[in-house]
C-alpha cells in the first residue's frame, strides 16, 4: 500500500497542478483580448504561468510510468506554447485586426481543451490503477484486519483527495469565468460583457446611457488615484441603486465611464423618471476621508432601433451623444440625433487635416503687441497660432479644442515655440530695448514627459536669449500635479525664462497656490475687462489682482483692452501692461516689424489725448 501511495497521489497531484497552471495562461490570454487587464499586467501573468506550466508539465515527464501517455497532451501543449506570442504579435499590432486575434484565441482554447481532456483520461486510469492495486492488496491481506483498516484509511484519503481537487477545480473555473467577463474595481459586467448583452437582446425597443463624471481627470489630478478608485465605488453603488428601481443593468465600460441597459424606449414617462434621478445624484456629496466632493454626470441616450440596430452603432451613437452633455458643459443628458454624428465627424475631418497642417506649412503666427502703461513703451508681442486651410484662415475657437484633445497640440506647441524664438531672436538682434515674446502653453503640452527637453532644443536652435521668452500657463495646470509642477517652473526660471499665468482669475485655483510657484506676472482674463466701468463687480475684481499682482512682486497684464476708458481706469489702479485691440490687433510677422518701428506713434497719440483732458480740465 505505501507504494500505492508514494506512486500515484503525487502524479494525480501533479495532473491536478499542471491544469491549474494551464487554466491561469489561458485566462491571461482572454482577459488580455477583452482588454480587461492592461499589456504589462497581461505579460507579467503570462510570464508566471508559462513558467508553472513547464515547471508542472517536466514534473508529470518524470514521475508518470508510461510516458507514452503524455504524447497527445504534448502535441497540444507544443501548439498551446506557439499559438501565445503569436497571439500576442497580433495584439500589438497598430491597428489590431479583432478576427484573426478571435481564430487564433479559438484554436488556443481548443488545444486547452483537447489537453484539459486527455488529462481527465490520464487521471482516471491512474486511478483506476490505484484501485486496481488497492484490490491486489486486500486479497493478498485478507486474512489481516490490520492491513484491511489500511486499505479502508488509504481509500478514504484518495477519496477525500478527489473530493477535494474537484471542489477545488470547480471553484477555480468559476471564478476564473467571473474575472473573465467583469471588472476587477467594482465586480460589475466589463465593456465585453456589455457587448455580448447588447447582442443577445430580442426585438424590443430598449435604450443605452452612458454616463461619466464632469472633470473627472482634474479630480482625479486633486485627490490622486487611490481615492479616485473610492470614489469610483461609490459612484458606481449609488449608480446601481437608482438604476435597479427602473430594471436598469449596469456595466463598467473604461475609466469612470459607466453604461445602463434599459428595456424603455426613450419616449417612455419611466425612461425620463430613470435619467433624472441619475442626474440628481450630483446633488448629494461624496464623502472621502472627511472631504466632502460633488460630483456631476453627463449623460448621452441612443435607442434601438430607432438610432440603430447594430449593438456597435448604438454605442457609439450614446457616446456621440455623451460627447455633446460634456461639451455642453456637463450635468445633462442628451438623446442622440443624426446631427452629432454629422458633427463627430466633421471633428475628426478637421483632426485629420490638423494632421497635415505643420508638415504643408499651413500654421502661422500672428503676433499681438503688449504696451508698458507707466513708461509708455512696446514691451513685446504674444504669439498667437493661426491655421490658414484652403487660403481660409480658420477659427482657433475650432481647431484649437481639436488639437488640444487629440494630442495635436504637442506637435504644434512644438512649432509654435521653436517660431516664435526664431522671430523674436530676428526683431531683437542689434535692437537697443529687448522685446519680451510671450507663448501659450497648453496643459497637455505642459505635462507631457518630453516638455523640457521641447524647450531646451527651442532656445538651442534659435539661439535665443531666454529672457527673451515669457511662458503662460493655465491655473488648472497648477493643481493637476502641483509638485510637478513646481519642479517644471523653477527648471524653467533657472533659465531665464519668464512665468505668465494666464487667464487669471477665471480658472479653481486656490491662491495658496501662488507662494510656490516662481511666477512673474499675472494676466487678467479679458472676460472682466471688457464691459469694465468704475464700481462695477468687475472692476472690484481686476483692482484686486492688480494688488494681488504688486504685493507678490510681480507684474500683471490686462488683456482685451479696447477702449480708452479701460486704459484710463488700468493706468489709474497702476496695472503694469495692457494688451488689447485699441493698442493693436493681432499682426502678421512683416506687419508687426513695420508696427515696431512706428511704435512711438501710439506713445504719442497718447501724449495728446493726456494734454487735451488736461486743457478741458482747465477750462472747467
Amino acid at each position: 500500500m505505501t507504494p500505492l501511495l508514494k506512486e500515484k497521489i503525487p502524479s494525480l497531484n501533479g495532473l491536478a497542478d499542471f491544469e491549474s497552471a494551464l487554466l491561469r495562461y489561458q485566462l491571461a490570454l482572454n482577459k488580455y483580448f477583452a482588454r480587461s487587464i492592461s499589456r504589462d499586467r497581461f505579460l507579467l501573468i503570462e510570464r508566471d504561468a508559462r513558467m508553472e506550466m513547464d515547471m508542472r508539465f517536466g514534473y508529470l515527464l518524470n514521475r508518470l510510468q508510461t510516458p507514452d501517455d503524455m504524447q497527445a497532451i504534448r502535441q497540444s501543449y507544443a501548439s498551446v506554447l506557439a499559438l501565445g506570442p503569436k497571439f500576442e504579435a497580433e495584439m500589438m499590432r497598430p491597428a489590431v485586426n479583432a478576427e484573426a486575434a478571435r481564430v487564433i484565441l479559438r484554436d488556443l482554447n481548443t488545444n486547452t481543451n483537447n489537453i484539459r481532456t486527455q488529462l481527465d483520461r490520464l487521471q482516471g486510469r491512474l486511478e483506476s490503477t490505484s484501485v486496481d492495486g488497492a484490490s491486489d492488496v486486500v486479497k493478498e491481506v485478507n486474512d489481516s484486519s490490520s492491513l484491511v483498516h489500511l486499505y479502508t484509511a488509504a481509500s478514504l484519503l484518495i477519496a477525500l483527495f478527489l473530493i477535494y481537487q474537484f471542489r477545488a477545480r470547480l471553484a477555480s473555473e468559476r471564478k476564473l469565468a467571473f474575472q473573465a467577463w467583469h471588472d476587477p474595481l467594482t465586480q460589475l459586467p466589463h465593456r465585453l460583457a456589455f457587448e455580448q448583452r447588447l447582442t443577445r437582446l430580442d426585438d424590443k425597443p430598449y435604450t443605452v446611457v452612458l454616463c461619466v463624471p464632469d472633470r473627472f481627470d482634474q479630480i482625479v489630478g486633486g485627490i490622486g488615484h487611490r481615492r479616485a478608485d473610492r470614489l469610483i465605488l461609490e459612484m458606481t453603488r449609488r449608480v446601481q441603486e437608482v438604476a435597479r428601481r427602473h430594471a436598469g443593468e449596469v456595466f463598467r465600460m473604461d475609466g469612470a465611464n459607466i453604461a445602463i441597459l434599459y428595456r424603455l424606449s426613450n419616449g417612455h414617462p419611466d425612461f425620463y423618471a430613470a435619467l433624472d434621478a441619475l442626474k440628481a445624484l450630483g446633488t448629494s456629496p461624496f464623502q472621502l476621508e472627511n472631504q466632502e466632493m460633488h460630483v456631476t454626470l453627463s449623460l448621452g441616450a441612443s435607442e434601438y432601433p430607432i438610432h440603430s440596430a447594430d449593438p456597435a452603432d448604438l454605442l457609439k451613437n450614446a457616446d456621440a451623444a455623451l460627447t455633446a452633455a460634456r461639451e455642453a458643459g456637463g450635468d445633462t443628458y442628451v438623446f442622440y440625433s443624426q446631427s452629432l454624428n454629422e458633427r463627430s465627424q466633421e471633428k475628426l475631418a478637421l483632426e485629420a487635416a490638423l494632421g497635415h497642417a505643420v508638415e504643408q506649412g499651413e500654421l502661422e503666427l500672428h503676433y499681438q503687441p503688449q504696451y508698458d502703461v507707466a513708461n509708455a513703451r512696446l514691451i513685446g508681442f504674444e504669439a498667437l497660432v493661426r491655421w490658414r486651410r484652403d487660403g481660409q484662415l480658420v477659427s482657433p475657437a475650432d481647431f484649437i479644442p481639436v488639437a488640444e484633445s487629440s494630442g495635436l497640440i504637442v506637435p504644434i506647441g512644438s512649432w509654435i515655440l521653436q517660431e516664435a524664438c526664431r522671430q523674436i531672436k530676428i526683431w531683437n538682434e542689434g535692437a537697443d530695448e529687448k522685446l519680451l515674446m510671450a507663448i501659450n502653453i497648453s496643459p497637455r503640452q505642459f505635462n507631457h514627459p518630453g516638455f523640457m527637453l521641447m524647450v531646451h532644443e527651442s532656445l538651442t536652435q534659435s539661439g535665443v536669449d531666454p529672457s527673451w521668452i515669457e511662458l503662460e500657463i493655465t491655473e488648472g495646470i497648477m493643481v493637476q500635479r502641483p509638485e510637478r509642477t513646481a519642479l517644471l517652473m523653477k527648471h524653467l526660471r533657472h533659465l531665464g525664462i519668464q512665468l505668465a499665468i494666464d487667464d487669471f482669475g477665471t480658472g479653481y485655483s486656490s491662491l495658496s497656490y501662488l507662494k510656490h510657484f516662481p511666477i512673474t506676472k499675472l494676466k487678467i482674463d479679458q472676460s472682466f475687462i471688457r464691459g469694465l466701468q468704475a464700481g462695477s463687480s468687475d472692476a472690484a475684481i481686476v483692482q484686486a489682482v492688480i494688488t494681488l499682482g504688486h504685493n507678490l512682486n510681480v507684474a500683471v497684464i490686462a488683456e482685451g483692452v479696447e477702449e480708452q476708458e479701460h486704459l484710463d481706469l488700468l493706468g489709474a489702479w497702476r496695472c503694469d501692461q495692457i494688451q488689447g485691440y485699441f493698442y493693436s490687433k493681432p499682426l502678421t510677422a512683416n506687419r508687426a516689424g513695420e508696427f515696431i518701428s512706428r511704435a512711438g506713434e501710439f506713445i504719442a497719440r497718447q501724449s495728446l489725448l493726456r494734454d487735451a483732458s488736461a486743457i478741458e480740465l482747465s477750462a472747467a
